[in-house]
């Protein structure tokens, strides 16, 4: 599977819903959407917790979201360091 930029990515476990995998479903769509809804559901479980979520590197494109998501769960989202080569961020949490 590969993004807009021409990165491959190697799944743990394959993702057969996408048409780069005989799917319906277009392949960047589908990981945008599988991995904004990871992040909001580590935000329900980390605040039912009162606790800090673990920073990582998301995709650039999808901040806007993501912002979305940690409001939805009264976390703030911080901007790290961007790598430009790979349109990837770094990205925190902290209670709102």
């Amino acid at each position: 599977m590969s993004d807009e930029q021409g990165t491959e990515y190697e799944l743990a476990m394959p993702m057969m819903l996408v048409q780069s995998q005989g799917g319906p479903f277009d392949d960047a769509a589908f990981v945008a959407g599988y991995t904004c809804g990871t992040i909001d559901q580590e935000l329900f479980l980390a605040s039912a917790l009162n606790a800090a979520p673990t920073a990582r590197y998301v995709n650039a494109q999808y901040l806007t979201q993501i912002d979305l998501i940690a409001m939805r769960h009264q976390y703030t989202l911080e901007l790290g360091e961007l790598d430009e080569a790979s349109g990837w961020q770094m990205v925190a949490f902290s209670r709102a």
